[in-house]
């Protein structure tokens, strides 16, 4: 093997997370030779690979086909439709999607749902919420920003997954209120030509919301059938009762694990790349996009956070089945057992199994109790100052 072909191998140029060993000891085009994880394209390399993008501008992505003169840039869904963002042939991947509307209230962003469908299949392979799967948990717009996942200013909604597909491309926006989602911009910038095989898994994402009652942990995430590999997760929780609802792990049952599981975690915190209690924060692979200290409970509501493996990520051949433990504070040495409201949405790559993922909740479960409370201003301001900060 030559020097360079090693390091581009090895992830030095390249590699990709996309990919089996076996395909990472084939010979690939130097293009598709991520310069990290995810595939990330050398950018001083020629290659055969076309550049398209679609807008309301040129819906179709055709070359040379752009208005001649700026438009309005935007688009008018009906009340309970689903309208066709991209319909696209492949081979190619999608390397981002960008994305705004005028109506972002926590209702909004629980209740408009993305969805995405890979090779013509009749089911969506993503499918959550907009404001969540844009990594905005219980509806809550603010400001971040990593390599995958981001939201400008609390108004501009970004997505850097590469998304390959071998034939087809579909990607639906549903409007879950009862209005017209007016103003609604979007533009998707995608590559075609894309060498894609058959060890080249689809970008999955999955929303969930869930009261595990006292004893049972929340599942985030439960697939098998065909390898895959999990890079992410956004997760926040609600909590029903006072008193810390942290203390839980989380936890990877891969390939045949039953009642234990083969990687677990150490805590809240420290998944999220911190300690000692997460504050409101932003680092390239996990952090804290929102939180508030509730006034009766004293403790964190509406928290969401995210955890991106995308340069540690979690391989499985057949199956995996990821859950969150419901743990609270430590009474007479064991930590206490407790019932709350979770969310998630899980990342991950795996080849299609030919199974429909579980139906997401409908808009009046995924809107539940997340409408801004009257004192929620105050303490977001005190979590920013520091006189709001939670401990632990």
């Amino acid at each position: 093997m030559s020097r360079r072909k090693f390091f581009a191998t090895a992830g030095l140029f390249g590699g990709s997370a996309l990919l089996t060993r076996r395909d990472r000891n084939s010979t690939l085009p130097e293009e598709q030779m991520g310069n990290g994880q995810l595939g990330i394209p050398v950018p001083y390399l020629f290659t055969d690979l076309k550049s398209r993008s679609i807008s309301p501008e040129n819906p179709k992505g055709l070359e040379g086909s752009a208005n001649k003169d700026k438009i309005s840039g935007s688009i008018t869904i009906p009340v309970g439709t689903n309208q066709t963002i991209a319909d696209i042939n492949g081979p190619g991947m999608i390397r981002h999607i960008w994305l705004t509307f005028p109506n972002r209230s926590p209702e909004a962003l629980r209740s408009h749902v993305i969805r995405i469908y890979w090779d013509h299949m009749d089911y969506p392979s993503v499918e959550a919420p907009l404001g969540d799967f844009f990594g905005l948990g219980h509806g809550r717009a603010s400001h971040f920003s990593t390599p995958y996942l981001g939201v400008s200013d609390s108004r501009g909604f970004n997505c850097f997954f590469p998304m390959p597909f071998l034939k087809h491309c579909r990607i639906t926006i549903e409007n879950g209120l009862p209005d017209l989602l007016g103003g609604f911009f979007y533009q998707i910038d995608y590559t075609l030509g894309d060498k894609i095989t058959d060890n080249v898994g689809r970008f999955h994402a999955h929303f969930r919301r869930d009261r595990p009652a006292k004893g049972k942990n929340f599942l985030v995430l439960d697939t098998k059938g065909t390898p895959g590999i999990y890079v992410g997760t956004v997760i926040g929780c609600l909590p029903l009762e006072p008193g810390t609802w942290r203390e839980g792990e989380f936890r990877f049952f891969l390939d045949g694990d039953k009642e234990l599981a083969t990687i677990a975690g150490t805590g809240w915190s420290d998944w999220f790349l911190s300690a000692w209690g997460l504050d409101l924060n932003q680092s390239l692979y996990g952090g804290s996009t929102y939180q508030v200290k509730h006034p009766d409970f004293g403790d964190k509501y509406f928290c969401s956070c995210f955890r991106f493996h995308v340069l540690d990520p979690i391989y499985f051949q057949e199956e995996l089945r990821v859950e969150h433990q419901q743990l609270g504070r430590m009474i007479e040495g064991k930590w206490s057992q407790r019932a709350d409201d979770w969310f998630s949405v899980a990342y991950w790559y795996q080849r299609l199994t030919g199974e429909r993922l579980p139906p997401i909740p409908d808009q009046k479960e995924r809107i539940r109790d997340i409408a801004k409370l009257p004192w929620e201003e105050e303490a977001l301001r005190k979590m920013y100052d520091g006189t709001g900060r939670v401990m632990g």
